[in-house]
């Protein structure tokens, strides 16, 4: 099992800081760098990402996942709209990227389906521990809203599409030797913007790994979007990481903390939600995980506008957990 943090500054002084807190691998995007058009369209280059390997090299620093581009008029945006000739063209583009990144070593390539996408969200409320700034979510606040892109679409429409999708690259990264980590949805309501959100739940997930059965077909399992379901399984959120894991379909991970659920929650700091991180660790561990956790959605810490403290503190617990089960 392997600890990493997302790249979201190229600087020297924030890789140092990241060899400092004992981070070896790598989460990024880096799109304007990254992609051949801009608004994070066309392809990954690979002479881009192997300069920033080697970049990352004297601070070993491995990239280890790679998140295709999501939001408006990014690389497979069309594609969540239905068949066309343009989505068909964006699906190449993403199959192309998928072999970029086979070819320069990248494990786990994650994405994320949805039109609405994390829309709803309060960013920085003073909701967390001691008053830290942190995203809240209150759907009687944003049920009747929608950002002006979105459309209404059934959960047919969206499982349609989204087969769609996964039987174009899932043979392309079974070629390419890698693994895909979809994101499930965030926020998980039934309904989002007129979106019908087929990924809020444990059946919706069961049934799209049945889909298109791959062995590199998988998640990116959130544990903040698990917590904020309403009712994720039986069992709870253990349940839910144990069925995934056991099967060999976690790919990534969000370890990070909520309190609550749909209809309202709020992000947490790490160890002060509603999940025992440490026993969702040992779930880890016993199904034979083997990719990496991420801290993820951090909250803002008083003197400390960078949010390197709030990272430090999160890599920190991460590190900690990782050596009491015996994977460090």
């Amino acid at each position: 099992m392997k600890l990493a943090v997302g790249l979201r500054d190229t600087s020297d002084e924030y890789y140092r800081f990241l060899a400092q807190l004992g981070v070896h691998y790598a989460k990024f995007n880096l799109w304007n760098e990254l992609m051949s058009e801009p608004g994070a369209c066309g392809v990954l280059k690979a002479d881009a990402l192997r300069n920033l390997q080697e970049t990352l090299k004297p601070y070993e620093i491995q990239t280890y996942v790679f998140l295709l581009p999501q939001g408006p008029n990014t690389q497979d945006w069309h594609a969540r709209f239905g068949r066309s000739p343009e989505a068909d063209r964006e699906i190449e583009n993403v199959c192309e990227t998928i072999r970029v990144c086979g070819d320069c070593g990248i494990p786990v390539v994650e994405w994320t389906w949805s039109i609405p996408d994390v829309f709803g969200r309060i960013g920085a409320a003073p909701v967390a521990r001691g008053g830290a700034t942190s995203p809240r979510f209150d759907y009687y606040l944003i049920k009747d809203k929608r950002p002006p892109y979105a459309v209404d679409m059934s959960a047919e429409e969206m499982w349609a599409n989204i087969i769609y999708f996964m039987e174009r690259i899932v043979p392309v990264a079974e070629q390419a030797g890698l693994q895909l980590a979809m994101h499930h949805h965030d926020p998980p309501t039934e309904v989002l913007a007129g979106e019908a959100r087929i990924l809020c739940n444990f059946e919706g997930m069961k049934r799209m790994i049945e889909e298109v059965d791959s062995p590199v077909n998988g998640f990116n399992i959130c544990q903040g979007t698990l917590t904020e379901q309403a009712g994720p399984a039986p069992g709870g959120i253990l349940a839910v990481i144990r069925y995934f894991g056991e099967r060999g379909k976690i790919n990534h991970c969000h370890f990070r903390n909520v309190k609550g659920s749909v209809p309202v929650y709020d992000e947490a700091f790490i160890d002060d939600g509603d999940v025992d991180m440490y026993e969702a660790m040992k779930v880890y561990k016993e199904t034979g995980y083997r990719h990496c956790f991420i801290p993820d959605h951090c909250p803002g810490m008083t003197g400390d506008p960078n949010r390197r403290a709030t990272v430090a503190y999160a890599v920190a617990y991460i590190r900690a957990l990782l050596h009491v089960v015996g994977e460090l």
